[in-house]
């Protein structure tokens, strides 16, 4: 009975974050189009607090620079992740490496502020000034860069199974429970990636 039970409750979370996989996937393949198609700089951003009704950690939104004013505009509005998914951490070239156990501080059950966003800004977004704002950016030729503007071998966003809270902290429901959308750099493609246990 227990096994069934945990079988149902993974049943149930599961598409969740299959979802915001998804839904991820879309995002960065439209801010690395959006850089092309206007020749400059875009990234896909994580909220990282509340205003607008965002939800830290759950809402994320896409982004170009103008590059004749030097602005940063939204092409596209902040839209949350499905319930039961969040962000968890932005990923350089050596994400590739982690196992499937490793994780930054959080613990399940325990509400705490995600620390394991490794590329962030202090950037203004259509006159709102945001202050380390977790982010995947991308070149005018479509490659993933970071925020030196040095192009990136491979970057990662992690999506998890838990909640957000409107004062910034995630419960993580199960540490098994996981996706990363990935793009490789130069190439740009553009894919998400199931854990272990999925396949």
């Amino acid at each position: 009975m227990a096994g069934l039970l945990t079988l149902g409750l993974q049943g149930v979370r599961a598409p969740a974050i299959r979802g915001a996989a998804s839904q991820v996937t879309s995002g960065l393949s439209l801010a690395r189009q959006v850089a092309i198609t206007k020749n400059t700089k875009a990234a896909l951003f994580i909220a990282n607090d509340t205003g607008n009704g965002r939800i830290p950690f759950r809402h994320w939104s896409v982004g170009y620079l103008d590059k004749s004013s030097g602005n940063w505009t939204i092409s596209k509005k902040w839209e949350p992740l499905p319930e039961g998914a969040v962000f968890l951490q932005t990923l350089m070239s050596d994400y590739k490496v982690l196992k499937k156990n490793s994780w930054p501080p959080q613990q399940v059950g325990q509400p705490q502020i995600p620390t394991g966003f490794a590329n962030k800004t202090n950037i203004v977004i259509a006159g709102t000034t945001f202050t380390e704002l977790p982010y995947i950016l991308f070149g005018s030729d479509g490659a993933a860069m970071s925020g030196n503007a040095t192009p990136l071998t491979n970057a990662a966003i992690r999506i998890a199974s838990g909640s957000a809270s409107t004062n910034g902290e995630v419960t993580l429901s199960s540490t098994n429970q996981y996706f990363f959308v990935e793009t490789d750099g130069m190439v740009g493609r553009i894919r998400m990636r199931a854990p272990e246990d999925y396949k």
